[in-house]
């Protein structure tokens, strides 16, 4: 028997979905990557910004920075409702490639989110097509 298996249908979407998911209701866009670069004041992956009404949750703040433990499951649940994000609701979650979004749709998938999806190749494609739109903090 085969020990691989294929994503569950929905897992991963490309930008054309992430695109249709800007503004819409009951959708919330997290970033994973830091603040810094949420902000649009780092252009490490071509364009400073992000997906335009996407909210803040980078990955490496749901760790403790010393031990590198993941937070209690109470302080992980915090940092996603504080942004917005409904249990509930559909969620994208996206970062650099899509590497460190997994950290966060990994522990929203604990925490009884259902409906996640991670953005792959996320800022990598995303910043580098000039088709798609940016926001950056004023």
């Amino acid at each position: 028997a085969s020990l691989t298996a294929s994503p569950r249908a929905g897992a991963f979407v490309g930008k054309d979905e992430v695109l249709s998911a800007i503004h819409a209701e009951g959708v919330c866009t997290i970033n994973a990557l830091t603040a810094n670069i949420h902000r649009g004041a780092d252009d490490r992956y071509g364009r400073p910004g992000r997906i335009p009404g996407s909210v803040n949750v980078p990955a490496a703040s749901l760790q403790n920075p010393k031990s590198l433990k993941i937070k209690t499951p109470a302080e992980v649940a915090k940092a996603f409702t504080d942004v917005g994000a409904d249990p509930s609701g559909r969620v994208i979650v996206y970062c650099g490639g899509g590497v460190a979004a997994t950290l966060n749709a990994f522990l929203m998938r604990q925490l009884g989110y259902i409906d996640i999806a991670v953005y792959d190749n996320s800022m990598t494609e995303w910043a580098n097509d000039p088709d798609m739109p940016m926001e950056v903090d004023p």
